[in-house]
């Protein structure tokens, strides 16, 4: 086989392989039983849910009103669940869920409304199994006494 040839045959190869490459792309396959590529993440909007956390957290840790003022904790309150809600809302598939889940009943705890931080909790606990948050939560739910019937 001549150079010509070889070059020939790198070509036709290197072409072969790159029209199964796109052709596996365009399936949505990621390899044998593997299943579908999930879509990537938008990125600002991860950057955007990211900062919203992270402002929801400096609030909720941080910002401590009076204990005498209850209209200042409830506004408090109020503007963190603000944030976490507006995750929720605007992205559900959001890498940190389950800490937006754990803090949103932390702040119905701390506002008294125990029936809407269990669930918040006990989502966390369902949802993400192997969740940091997941003991955090669990230790909450057994901590809360029972609803009065």
């Amino acid at each position: 086989m001549n150079s010509r040839q070889s070059g020939i045959l790198t070509v036709g190869l290197a072409a072969v392989i790159s029209i199964m490459f796109l052709s596996a792309q365009a399936s949505g396959q990621q390899g044998p039983g593997r299943g579908p590529i999930s879509t990537p993440a938008d990125m600002e909007l991860e950057k955007q849910s990211y900062r919203n956390l992270e402002v929801a957290k400096f609030y909720f840790y941080k910002r401590k009103p009076d204990k005498k003022d209850a209209e200042g904790l409830q506004r408090l309150n109020k503007a963190v669940e603000s944030r976490l809600l507006e995750i929720i809302d605007t992205n559900p598939r959001f890498a940190r869920m389950d800490e937006v889940f754990f803090m949103l009943g932390e702040v119905y705890h701390r506002g008294g409304d125990a029936a809407a931080a269990k669930e918040n909790w006990a989502r966390v606990v369902k949802d993400y199994p192997d969740s940091e948050f997941k003991e955090k939560a669990q230790k909450r739910l057994a901590a809360e006494p029972a609803a009065k019937p």
